[in-house]
């Protein structure tokens, strides 16, 4: 496979001109004009090497550099700086900020060519390891309910815990309910404003260190980012790209990260249904539930979400005398229901009062191995 060179300049002559070379040379091209453009290429499409003009407006050189090391999807990524500046100042600052190598305009193409190979040789042979880390994408699920009150929080923190103790697997569970979080309030933390911090952040600002330290350990190979259930928590004026951003940081960092999306469709999640390599849409057996579930389901159809890649789950929390049955309720939604819950309220009630999920509350419950029965399918379809 040819390896790929993600050129970046704000010259338009200088992307083709370049970018023609380098493609008869067999590298396959990639082509930014911007700084913000090349941070988001760089991550979707991870290149073997970025070659960098420094001025440029809105974001220099220095800076992208800088966001390149910072982000650890990508900060394993070998930088040439190529520029016109050619004072010994403008080199050692792009040295400080992070490149592997300057190389000055204008250059014969050849000297472009030998710079190449020589910090893609390097690159190789010092960070191998480091480097496949850096490139390795977290499996992204997505998590949401028909409507309120349907449990998909209770059953997002159940679901993380059983993946990682049956698969062993690293998981990072993330609250993207902010004024109404619930995961952190059941489990009895007090300090549940990681996800408010993040959002008050510019959204193009936000990095890898600022989610990390917002990270919450909760048991080994299981880290929580929890979002408050204080209504006014909720005023705090989030964008899409704040969400987009913070799931785009967090995939390389964990084995599998699953984000509890709150009820219904919701605009601001528009980039993220789309990267999420399943979405799990939780209901119970009752009439509004299944008809919004099935709503739902066409709604992601309608938008071109593969049908293999709807996961429905039947969550039934509270015995009830009237309910539909599995064939009639497969019967309205059209799609294989994965794993259907038998109702345990007694044990759901205790695990809220000891502060514990009900996973490990009562390793050994029905609810228990249902979880693990999901946690053994859903690794399955990935």
């Amino acid at each position: 496979m040819p390896e790929k060179v993600l050129i970046v300049d704000d010259d338009i002559d200088t992307l083709r001109l370049v970018g023609l070379m380098l493609q008869r040379q067999g590298f396959h091209i990639l082509a930014a004009d911007n700084g913000p453009q090349a941070l988001t290429i760089a991550e979707n499409e991870q290149p073997d090497i970025i070659l960098l003009d420094i001025m440029m407006p809105e974001m220099d050189g220095y800076e992208v550099t800088k966001k390149v090391r910072e982000n650890p999807s990508i900060s394993q990524i070998p930088i040439i700086i190529f520029s016109a500046k050619n004072q010994v100042e403008d080199k050692i600052l792009g040295f400080e900020t992070g490149a592997d190598d300057y190389l000055t305009k204008p250059t014969q193409p050849r000297e472009l060519f030998a710079h190449i190979r020589a910090v893609l040789t390097r690159s190789q042979k010092s960070h191998p390891i480091e480097s496949e880390r850096a490139i390795r994408k977290g499996t992204l699920i997505g998590i949401l309910s028909s409507k309120g009150g349907v449990g998909s929080s209770s059953l997002t923190l159940n679901l993380g815990l059983a993946i990682q103790k049956t698969e062993n697997k690293n998981i990072i569970i993330a609250d993207f309910r902010p004024g109404n979080g619930t995961i952190g309030m059941e489990l009895g933390y007090t300090k549940i404003d990681g996800l408010q911090k993040l959002l008050s952040i510019n959204d193009n600002e936000i990095n890898s260190t600022d989610i990390e330290k917002n990270l919450v350990r909760y048991s080994p190979g299981i880290d929580l980012l929890l979002s408050s259930y204080l209504p006014s928590e909720a005023k705090i004026p989030a964008t899409s790209k704040h969400y987009q951003t913070i799931s785009q940081i967090l995939t390389p960092l964990a084995d599998v990260i699953l984000l509890d999306l709150g009820a219904g469709y919701n605009p601001l999640f528009d980039p993220i249904y789309p990267n999420c390599d399943l979405l799990i849409i939780v209901f119970d057996p009752t009439f509004a539930s299944i008809n919004l579930e099935d709503q739902l389901i066409n709604e992601f159809l309608n938008s071109g979400f593969a049908q293999s890649r709807i996961i429905p789950v039947l969550y039934n929390r509270i015995r009830a005398d009237v309910m539909f049955t599995r064939s009639q309720i497969q019967e309205k939604i059209k799609l294989p229901i994965l794993e259907m819950f038998t109702p345990a309220p007694e044990l759901a009630h205790h695990a809220n009062l000891s502060n514990h999920p009900i996973y490990t509350h009562q390793p050994e419950s029905v609810s228990s191995q249902q979880f693990n029965e999901l946690a053994r399918k859903i690794i399955a379809l990935l």
